[in-house]
């Protein structure tokens, strides 16, 4: 068993470092450190830039005789970016250097550097290579498995992969300030080095690395609090970057010797071998971190990330993080204002539970559903009755229609047969409530001019699988295909909603969002009451 499979067994959500390796592996003309100070050098009408950081590190290794390589390079980056801005500033200053949108007003009443400024700019946008679909498309379901994410990369490419790819959004810490915030410790990312929708915390010079230095052992802190008991998966890095490497050796140094054992055990460095398609596992021992690492070579990385989102825990970390936040907003914020109120909910209402806290006095009762209530998810229940695999009972499936909201759609049309709702066990007011859905529940026209036209593709369409090409939005492409539902074949269409079901429920997803609910209903209308379309 290899150290994936061993990871994968113990099913836990890994914590992960993401470094510019990953960046570059999907993104167009993106730089490593040292290539971005020397366009920079350029922009800033400088010469001779590797000369003056041969320079840089021959000084640097003269006046530090016990650094190492990478430290040697780590120093003479950072001296060379301090340089890069005081010229870089004055030419744009100057007014020999422009930014988009920044003037130098701009710099005076902001009092942000235009380096730093400009560097925002660099990575604000960026293009994907063509060809890395698959792979782009594994690594956003691997984000969805992972517990924190840790980037010293400036692009949003992390964030805005993980957001396309969920109804909840990650929550992103930069710099300095999450470290100082209270935070979950689940579905969260800390961009250590800053992030181009803030150029004032990118680091990148001596003094920006000096101030970093001044709050490590906060921040070396909150991370051993995350590491603790998590696995830690490096990519894209090989592990040079002095900070990475100081949190690390701040972790080992207050282990004991069998605590560094259980570490090793999780500690797993990702490398890239151009063109191996299997894993090579190595194991090192790096004696300045004070621990031995676990190292998987490969350029297989779509392997790799699919081998990380198999991790399946039930749910995603983001629900556990909403559930997180409401549960500390109830107890703390509301539990000394007054006798609580026990309501039973569904895992769906703790949205809507956030929203009652501001009246009511609730508390909330979770647990596992064979105990209280065999209520299913929407996710479950949709993909069990567009399969037809039925596995879930009749009545069952009614109380699951009866607790929806009123306005929520859903596929219901197999159950709403007057016969069938009234031999249930369903309470007499439960069966009344669900024969008042009849009516609703099997008007065609009513859910299909409720689509929001604004939404629709309306170029000449093919097929299902082309509109779910045209657009990354599938808001759009829900509304399209309802939109265009009558002129599809139904079996095609079913095959396309169970993949779009079981998809959400590999990412641990509970909720639906409102196309894809329009959509699953007038499928059920057409399948099961055509007589009404």
């Amino acid at each position: 068993m290899d150290i994936l499979d061993k990871l994968i067994q113990k099913n836990e959500f890994p914590v992960v470092f993401i470094g510019a390796g990953i960046s570059k592996r999907f993104l167009n003309n993106f730089p490593d450190w040292t290539s971005l100070l020397e366009e920079f050098w350029k922009q800033a009408g400088l010469t001779n830039f590797y000369g003056e950081l041969n320079n840089l590190r021959d000084q640097i290794k003269n006046d530090n005789g016990n650094y190492t390589e990478k430290e040697i390079e780590h120093f003479s980056n950072i001296r060379i970016g301090s340089i890069l801005e005081d010229h870089f500033n004055r030419s744009f200053n100057n007014e020999t250097i422009e930014i988009n949108g920044f003037t130098t007003k701009n710099a005076y009443e902001t009092k942000i550097s235009p380096f730093k400024k400009a560097i925002s700019e660099r990575f604000k946008y960026y293009s994907l290579k063509e060809g890395v679909d698959k792979e782009l498309s594994a690594f956003k379901k691997m984000l969805m498995k992972t517990q924190i994410i840790l980037t010293t990369n400036y692009d949003e490419f992390i964030e805005r992969s993980y957001d396309e790819n969920s109804s909840y959004k990650i929550k992103k810490y930069i710099g300095q300030k999450g470290f100082f915030q209270e935070t979950y410790g689940i579905a969260e990312l800390y961009k250590l080095h800053g992030c181009v929708t803030s150029p004032s915390d990118i680091v990148i010079t001596e003094k920006d690395y000096e101030k970093f230095d001044k709050n490590s052992v906060l921040i070396s802190a909150k991370i051993i609090s995350m590491m603790m008991y998590s696995p830690i998966i490096f990519m894209g890095y090989s592990l040079t970057d002095i900070n990475v490497r100081n949190i690390i050796k701040e972790f080992t140094r207050s282990l004991t010797d069998h605590e560094i054992q259980i570490l090793e055990e999780r500690l797993i460095l990702i490398e890239r071998e151009e063109g191996r398609r299997n894993f090579i596992e190595e194991v090192i021992n790096d004696k300045d971190l004070g621990c031995k690492l676990k190292v998987i070579k490969t350029d297989n990385f779509q392997l790799l990330f699919e081998k990380i989102s198999s991790i399946n825990q039930g749910i995603a970390p983001t629900e556990v993080r909403k559930y997180q936040h409401v549960i500390k907003k109830l107890i703390i914020d509301r539990g000394k204002k007054g006798t609580l109120n026990s309501v039973l909910l569904s895992p769906e209402e703790l949205d809507s539970l956030e929203a009652n806290l501001q009246t009511k006095n609730i508390t909330v009762a979770l647990g596992d559903a064979k105990y209280i209530f065999q209520i299913p998810d929407i996710i479950t229940y949709a993909l069990d009755y567009i399969s037809d695999k039925d596995e879930i009972s009749t009545d069952i499936r009614m109380r699951f229609a009866v607790n929806q909201n009123g306005n929520a759609r859903f596929p219901i049309n197999k159950l709403l047969n007057e016969h069938l709702i009234n031999s249930s066990s369903l309470h007499a007011s439960e069966k009344e409530k669900l024969l008042g859905k009849i009516e609703k529940f099997s008007n065609f026209d009513l859910h299909y001019n409720s689509i929001n036209l604004s939404s629709v593709i309306t170029r000449k369409l093919l097929g299902i699988e082309e509109i779910n090409k045209l657009d990354n939005k599938k808001t759009k492409v829900y509304e399209t295909l309802s939109y265009h539902i009558k002129e599809f074949n139904l079996d095609h269409l079913r095959d396309y909603l169970i993949k779009e079901l079981e998809d959400l429920k590999e990412k641990g997803e509970i909720k639906i969002s409102t196309e894809l609910r329009r959509l699953l209903l007038l499928y059920d209308i057409l399948k099961y009451k055509r007589s009404n379309a």
